[in-house]
């Protein structure tokens, strides 16, 4: 009993000791510039200043990035023409305009895979939108379809560039209705040069 009480604890053991090296293994793995193919670097989370647009007014939205540690991105207009922007396209939609896509300044760094120097987003960055509700634009809830193009590279090397699908809500609301201001925390910090409110 004793014989068989004590193949359990060194399975018990091994195992472990083969979790710890798996562990050990991922950080490797990623800094090497691997992902999951279908895995994305960059997540988005889009917040309205307002919760509500009428008709004819215009409404902003913010893109917040999240780069995962360990990685980053190049800005809106990399120094190097052969590298990859970081781009905000946003399909066409009869009921809403789009006014200003604002990018915010990136940080200049340098990484081995480059001897020039570069500008890149890390950790997190906001893009700024201006929406503008047509005049004939029906209340109800649109959802914009945008995607967010870039190319995520770590200190060696870069992964193929992606296609990450966004949606934009815009709630429009009937002329009447009071609309109310939200995250003035995050759109304060944001340099948009189309006035709006």
């Amino acid at each position: 009993m004793k014989k068989a009480a004590a193949i359990p604890i060194i399975a018990c053991i091994l195992a472990l000791i083969l979790a710890g090296f798996s562990r050990a293994d991922f950080p490797s793995v990623f800094s090497a510039g691997r992902t999951p193919q279908d895995d994305q670097v960059v997540e988005a989370q889009v917040l309205l200043s307002r919760d509500g647009v009428k008709p004819g007014e215009t409404l902003k939205a913010a893109v917040l990035l999240r780069i995962q540690p360990g990685y980053h991105i190049n800005d809106n207009a990399p120094l190097d023409e052969f590298l990859v922007p970081t781009t905000l396209t946003i399909a066409d939609n009869p009921e809403v305009d789009v006014l200003e896509t604002c990018f915010p300044p990136g940080r200049r760094a340098r990484f081995s895979y480059s001897e020039a120097e570069l500008v890149v987003y890390e950790g997190e960055a906001t893009l700024g939108i201006i929406l503008r509700a047509k005049p004939g634009a029906a209340p109800g809830l649109l959802k914009l379809r945008a995607s967010l193009g870039y190319q995520a590279c770590n200190d060696i090397s870069c992964l193929p560039p992606k296609e990450l699908p966004i949606q934009i809500p815009v709630p429009v609301v009937p002329p009447s209705q009071a609309c109310h201001d939200l995250h003035q925390d995050v759109f304060s910090k944001i340099s948009f040069k189309t006035t709006a409110k």
